[in-house]
């Protein structure tokens, strides 16, 4: 709970709307003088800190295309699972409170097959030192962290406004343009990626293998030269000409890679073990989008669960440990 927008962020968010490009030389400031890359991390990074509430529009999608081994690397043969995210949320830091509903969709297309899809919603609030979840039955859970409040938001984890000044402020950026937000004039700004940004491909590629291989059942391997060679990564962020507040952020993930299967877990022993021969998968194509939305600075409104949240039993991690504990040990 320390982190709720780690929370947030898996819920994800709507798709952006009233964008449009002006003049790529970044000029066109509703004011006064254009300030330069090194000005605006300083001035998005002050900003920020003096932040009390904020609301967020966020969205994520990831898009796997799945070719089987041995099988020709089109359309037509492959398997297509694709999955959305979005969130939309309220943070009041000075009053520390947060709510948050979003929905994942999730879709696989497999070949010769028609479409097979679900969707799932989600409700999240905290407040305080109380998290309050949604489950899919309706039902409400009431986490509480041991600790009080001023320890959980006092160090302002929860500001991810600050979270992504902070990161733009030590990025190499150029002003690529200028733009409107949904009527919020803004800088636009590209951030240069460098070589770091192979271990970002590696990880996001080796998240996706495991998922698909079951680790730690399976382990897989990642081979870094085909995912170098066929990786790209963009990222883009937005500060306001008003205020010089982050409004927007995206980024744009696509790769390939023929992930191997190089060892399992051994159930007797409990350890890996290496595989004599490695086993092939098929080529997975990958593309991972984000964009989230920053908006309603300083308007702070009042953030409230429903009256069935609040009156859910609150579970502190000690008391469930010793509710597990009892289930154990009652007789079946």
């Amino acid at each position: 709970m320390k982190k709720l927008l780690l929370v947030l962020m898996l819920l994800a968010a709507v798709a952006i709307s009233g964008c449009t490009d002006k003049s790529p030389s970044g000029n066109g400031s509703s004011g006064g003088a254009e300030k330069s890359v090194g000005e605006l991390k300083t001035l998005a990074v002050k900003s920020a800190e003096g932040l009390n509430s904020y609301s967020l529009k966020s969205s994520a999608s990831q898009t796997l295309v799945l070719n089987a081994v041995g099988i020709n690397d089109t359309l037509e043969n492959a398997t297509t699972v694709k999955q959305s995210v979005e969130t939309l949320a309220s943070v009041n830091l000075s009053g520390f409170e947060a709510g948050a509903s979003g929905s994942t969709t999730n879709e696989i297309l497999l070949p010769g097959k028609p479409a097979n899809s679900s969707t799932t919603q989600a409700n999240v609030y905290q407040i305080g030192n109380s998290t309050y979840v949604k489950g899919e039955d309706g039902k409400w859970t009431h986490l509480q962290d041991p600790r009080t409040a001023e320890e959980i938001w006092g160090q302002g984890d929860n500001n991810q406004v600050r979270a992504l000044a902070n990161t733009f402020n030590v990025s190499q950026a150029e002003i690529v343009g200028s733009e409107s937000i949904e009527g919020v004039d803004t800088y636009k700004l590209k951030v240069i990626t460098g070589n770091a940004e192979s271990e970002s491909l590696y990880n996001a590629a080796f998240s996706i293998a495991a998922q698909l291989t079951q680790y730690p059942m399976l382990m897989p391997s990642i081979n870094r030269s085909e995912l170098n060679a066929t990786g790209s990564i963009e990222k883009l962020v937005w500060i306001s000409k008003e205020n010089y507040l982050p409004v927007k952020y995206q980024s744009s993930m696509a790769f390939e890679m023929t992930p191997e299967i190089i060892a399992g877990l051994d159930p007797n022993t409990g350890e890996m073990k290496m595989f004599n021969q490695s086993v092939r998968l098929g080529k997975i194509s990958a593309v991972i989008d984000t964009s989230d939305i920053y908006y309603d600075f300083n308007k702070q409104a009042k953030i409230t669960p429903p009256a069935e949240a609040l009156e859910a039993p609150a579970v502190t991690p000690t008391s469930a440990t010793a509710s597990a504990a009892t289930s154990a040990a009652t007789p079946a």
